[in-house]
């Protein structure tokens, strides 16, 4: 029987995923997976990652107690005009009112692209070309299908509009993102891919934030990655949530204090002389963190 830490998911635990829309744009939040509960965990557990709606789990918008959301809302401003040409936007016939989110898009005009805009409304604005995960400052920097998120303070993403998983990037990718209305609800009808990320590599994130962890509250309660704000601590630093740490690291209770330590992956561990890549676990179930092929642990 192998000893394994457990993730407390605070992050890691929102109910789909609290995604705050771009610092400049809109604002999300998320729903979001389970976390642990203190004392009920075998082996030492992981310091409590924050979670809130504005900032998440280990991942977006309130992963990982990465992603905040931005209480700004609004995807870009433009002309929400709603013809049925075709372009860039994905025009012609549609079959939603006034256009289509999900790539590929509907009901707007050559040149324009279906998005939220600053009531919470679907709305044509000119199309951007920032691809997915790509850095951007206002809603509509992103092409179509993509909308700007804020996963730090000052960072922001280009996320992807979904209806389901299949839409999103295995293995990490769910469709479990929820957009915030700015008011503390959710903007109906949108739900939006978690980023497919590698925590021990942090490919998949981009500069400044760091990959972790996320689980459904409820249903199948699966697993995905996203990614939340980083900080600067590496192995063994002091800390209070995965913010403090940098890329590739998390925050541990080791049992007397709770430190930044290195992911690994079990099957194939490289981790700092001296440490072994024990498995983490999440949820008072103790669920294995295992993404794709990847059996995550910490190196401790």
């Amino acid at each position: 029987m192998r000893t394994s830490l457990v993730v407390a998911i605070g992050l890691v635990s929102l109910v789909g995923s609290v995604i705050g829309a771009c610092a400049k744009g809109s604002s999300g939040t998320g729903s979001g997976g389970e976390g642990g509960e203190g004392g009920e965990w075998s082996g030492p557990g992981p310091a409590s990652n924050s979670s809130s709606s504005a900032s998440g789990m280990g991942g977006m918008g309130g992963m990982g107690g990465g992603a905040v959301s931005s209480s700004g809302s609004g995807a870009g401003s433009s002309s929400s005009s709603s013809s049925s040409a075709s372009g860039s936007g994905g025009g012609g016939a549609c079959g939603e009112t006034p256009c289509k989110l999900v790539s590929p898009q509907c009901g707007c005009a050559a040149g324009e692209m279906c998005t939220i805009d600053g009531t919470d409304v679907r709305a044509c604005v000119p199309a951007g070309s920032v691809p997915i995960g790509g850095l951007c400052d206002i809603d509509n920097d992103c092409a179509a299908g993509g909308i700007c998120l804020a996963t730090t303070p000052t960072i922001s993403t280009c996320g992807e509009f979904c209806s389901t998983d299949a839409q999103c990037t295995a293995p990490g990718g769910l469709c479990v993102v929820k957009l915030n209305n700015g008011s503390g609800g959710q903007v109906a009808g949108v739900t939006l891919c978690s980023e497919n990320c590698n925590a021990t590599t942090n490919v998949g994130c981009a500069a400044g934030t760091g990959c972790t962890f996320g689980r459904e509250a409820a249903g199948q309660m699966r697993l995905y990655t996203t990614c939340r704000e980083a900080g600067s601590g590496t192995q063994n630093s002091a800390c209070t949530d995965d913010t403090d740490c940098a890329a590739t690291y998390g925050c541990f209770n080791t049992g007397s204090v709770s430190e930044c330590l290195k992911y690994c992956n079990v099957n194939a561990a490289s981790c700092p002389s001296g440490a072994t890549c024990t498995p983490i676990t999440i949820g008072n179930d103790q669920v294995e963190v295992i993404i794709g092929n990847v059996t995550y642990g910490a190196c401790l």
